[in-house]
């Protein structure tokens, strides 16, 4: 993602950086568990150690040269997941403009899993 800068040249951003913004940006959210990834994001995490903050985001760029980014994420059990959503819209909308100085025309945000308690887990073994 590109934009030209008068006479210097241009200034370009990746979508894996606004991935990471967002993916950094989401898991501050309180009742966010984290992002579903694939099988290969969950099989780098455990062979590193390390956190994919890239897993879990899509990013695209609309016509009108703004972002457009899809967040995947697992949420807990018990919680208001319309309010978790639109905070993780707020967060993510606010932190990549801040960052980046560019405009984010979307947050979608996809309830991809639901991690439910021990205990609900123990009586379904019953």
């Amino acid at each position: 993602m590109s934009e030209p800068v008068a006479s210097q040249g241009k200034i370009e951003i990746f979508d894996d950086v606004i991935r990471a913004i967002a993916g950094v940006a989401m898991s501050g959210v309180k009742g966010i568990v984290g992002p579903r990834g694939t099988f290969i994001d969950g099989i780098k995490a455990a062979t590193t150690g390390k956190r994919d903050f890239h897993s879990g985001v899509d990013v695209k760029k609309t016509a009108d040269d703004k972002f457009e980014i899809d967040l995947y994420i697992i949420i807990e059990y018990d919680v208001r997941v319309m309010e978790i959503a639109q905070e993780a819209q707020r967060v993510v909308k606010e932190r990549v403009e801040a960052i980046t100085g560019r405009s984010v025309g979307a947050v979608n945000v996809h309830i991809a899993d639901i991690k439910l308690p021990d205990s609900i887990l123990s009586r379904e073994q019953d």
